[in-house]
């Protein structure tokens, strides 16, 4: 008994330590653009969902928003290896979608991805496209 009782607190201790450094898990989670070239910060925060991505493992579904238009599709990953496939958005025209054009040019160049913490980072070979950071499920991004 004594060992059970030892190796749950040391599990449990283990797990209090190291807690904070484990990465977010790039399905389920809602990711927020941070940066990327070509589309100012002021666009990127002008609204709580615009630049947005989702994974909905239970369908393997991307879904999210531009700065204008809802966009949708499934999204395949093998290792660290990410593809999205089959696409839609809608089509709303709205002032600046030049931001848009490049956002969604961005996530049709994507072929890998590095979660580190919080912030996920798209990527075409070794070159970064865009940064993410993960949105706080507490916060609202349909603001």
């Amino acid at each position: 008994m004594k060992k059970i009782i030892a190796a749950a607190a040391l599990l449990l201790a283990m797990t209090a330590c190291g807690g904070a450094k484990h990465d977010k898990a790039l399905e389920g989670t809602t990711w927020k653009l941070a940066t990327m070239p070509g589309i100012p910060a002021s666009a990127i925060s002008s609204q709580a969902d615009a630049f947005t991505l989702h994974f909905d493992p239970a369908d393997t579904l991307v879904s999210g928003r531009t700065n204008c238009n809802r966009f949708f599709g499934k999204y395949q990953i093998r290792d660290r290896k990410l593809d999205f496939e089959n696409m839609g958005m809608t089509r709303m025209a709205c002032p600046d979608m030049q931001y848009e054009d490049a956002f969604v040019k961005m996530l049709d160049e994507v072929d890998r991805f590095e979660i580190k913490g919080s912030q996920l980072t798209l990527m075409d070979d070794k070159k970064t496209l865009a940064v993410f950071n993960a949105v706080d499920k507490n916060s609202d991004t349909r603001k």
